[in-house]
């Protein structure tokens, strides 16, 4: 990952491009999640009666929090397992076209804490804000 240099040749790779798609990776990461919010907000039109009947019938503002936290988190777990599918399927073909060898470290338990780790973070940030702009709606208003 880093410069270095044998007989005038460089042996080494450039960490500074490691560190500038990985800020670019978590740039776009982070619009998909701003993306997220706003969609889950738009569909809140929809989701205001359910909000509503849920609040009449006893439940609290927490509970509603949680529910809609448990469903981001949700949508982004099945999204990480798509993911991870979908690069093992498809890892052989980049592999042949880059003339490469990577491979997915499967039982590296720093790449399981990792990958979840930013599942968990992105799911409470994508659905911090429908959790509680939509869990604030008063039933009678609705």
């Amino acid at each position: 990952m880093y410069n270095s240099f044998s007989n005038g040749i460089n042996n080494g790779g450039l960490i500074t491009f490691v560190w500038l798609f990985g800020i670019i990776g978590v740039f776009v990461l982070l619009l998909a999640c701003i993306n997220f919010m706003n969609l889950s907000t738009a569909r809140s039109e929809k989701r205001a009666k359910e909000v509503g009947i849920r609040k009449a019938i006893g439940s609290g503002r927490g509970q509603l929090v949680y529910q809609f936290f448990g469903e981001s988190l949700l949508v982004v777990l099945l999204s990480f397992t798509l993911s991870l599918v979908l690069v093992e399927l498809l890892l052989p073909f980049f592999n042949g076209v880059a003339d490469k060898t990577i491979r997915l470290p499967w039982l590296n338990p720093w790449f399981w804490l990792i990958g979840l780790g930013f599942s968990l973070i992105t799911g409470i940030i994508a659905g911090s804000y429908p959790a509680l702009y939509l869990s604030s709606f008063q039933p009678v208003k609705v």
